[in-house]
């Protein structure tokens, strides 16, 4: 655990000397002063002024949700951005074999910022949330966000061939969580079109359905990380 940590710090230390990964540690906490006092300015200085005040104010929970899937994927983003930086130096492969091997090395790339970006958007999401949210809705919310976080990762380093197409393939891959936002937007058949997301399920339980929403979308979960997790372990093969 002591060598997993050790390498943990590396990638800190190779983070902080990217100004563009910088950036994207720094981006949520931009976002989320943004959502907490520029929307209801917005709604109170111009919306107002044309008689629609009140328009934003029924979505503002969706403005949490939006937040702390930024969170859980930047964090976990920059992870993978760093496999890729030490995948082009070929540095990856020697990391393997020494001590913490292939696990140690997963856990301090992809989960530990995982883990991290989950105490973040907890914590993002209660500083600027715009309206209460239960502790029930809090914990879903982190939880299913952090997953997408590992999932964003293990797919722009299974797609990705260098950092540069590494954040191309991290901005498609940031849709992966929006399809949270299908039931709740679309009508009609069109928004089954997302069903096999398991973010769109989790849109379906905070939309008003059941709990089998959840226990659908935690299904969806394992069978996305288990089959992107095979991807990822080719890029070091």
């Amino acid at each position: 655990m002591n060598a997993t940590c050790k390498m943990f710090k590396y990638m800190t230390k190779e983070i902080t000397r990217d100004y563009m990964m910088i950036m994207l540690v720094v981006t949520p906490f931009l976002v989320g002063a943004l959502f907490r006092f520029g929307v209801p300015l917005l709604e109170s200085k111009v919306l107002a002024g044309f008689g629609y005040g009140d328009a934003i104010k029924p979505y503002y929970e969706l403005f949490s949700w939006l937040l702390a899937m930024l969170t859980g994927m930047m964090f976990a983003f920059v992870g993978g951005l760093v496999v890729l930086g030490e995948i082009d130096e070929g540095i990856a492969r020697y990391i393997l074999i020494t001590p913490p091997g292939e696990r140690g090395y997963l856990f301090s790339r992809i989960v530990m910022p995982a883990l991290i970006s989950g105490v973040m958007s907890a914590f993002l999401v209660v500083l600027f949330a715009l309206t209460p949210l239960s502790i029930t809705k809090l914990l879903v919310m982190v939880v299913s966000t952090t997953l997408c976080g590992i999932i964003t990762a293990f797919i722009v380093v299974a797609i990705s061939s260098n950092k540069v197409e590494g954040m191309a393939v991290g901005k498609i891959s940031g849709l992966f969580g929006i399809t949270f936002f299908a039931p709740i937007i679309l009508k009609g058949m069109v928004r089954y079109l997302f069903f096999i997301f398991p973010m769109y399920h989790v849109g379906v339980w905070s939309n008003g359905g059941s709990v089998i929403s959840l226990a659908i979308s935690a299904v969806l979960f394992v069978i996305w990380v288990m089959a992107l997790y095979k991807l990822f372990r080719r890029k070091f093969n």
